[in-house]
């Protein structure tokens, strides 16, 4: 029995540690790299950051990230793309196909980009999805969520951002 305990206990704390986005500091630039986008086109990412960002982290098979897209899709109609910008990052797709696949099925038109790379992966600590990236109109990480979000907590995230 204890050693059930001690086994359970370990594996507790190493699944504290071992979560998504733990690389990413608030209050420093997030990573930047070239990705690829839905049209097969290489995007620099440290040139669209250019106004508040939400910066998603999700792929195809993760349901919780299908709910949190709908929130997105609200929550751009509601901010405005004027003022928020919300891009995708989907660490399974390695090209445009499955991401194409996944903006048609969502019914999604915010850029999403090609992150099954080990070094996005690696940089953004990325071990699961959702992962979702605040960063302000500075290039500031603000907020970094490791986890399903709600929406009411999105918006307040996005507000504080757009300070």
């Amino acid at each position: 029995m204890k050693r059930l305990a001690a086994t359970a206990l370990i594996f507790m704390l190493a699944a504290s540690v071992a979560h998504s986005g733990e690389g990413i500091k608030e209050g420093e630039p997030p990573p930047m790299f070239t990705l690829t986008d839905d049209n097969d086109q290489k995007v620099e990412l440290e040139s669209i950051l250019t106004k508040p960002t939400i910066m998603y982290f999700t792929h195809n098979a993760c349901y919780y990230c299908t709910q949190i897209i709908a929130y997105l899709k609200r929550a751009e109609k509601k901010f405005g793309r004027e003022k928020l910008q919300i891009i995708g990052v989907n660490v399974m797709a390695k090209d445009q196909k499955l991401i194409k696949a996944y903006k048609r099925e969502l019914e999604f038109t915010f850029p999403m980009f090609a992150g099954n790379r080990e070094d996005v992966l690696r940089a953004y600590k990325i071990n699961y999805v959702p992962l979702i990236i605040f960063v302000d109109s500075k290039k500031t990480v603000r907020k970094v969520v490791g986890h399903y979000i709600h929406e009411p907590e999105l918006h307040k995230n996005i507000t504080e951002i757009m300070k």
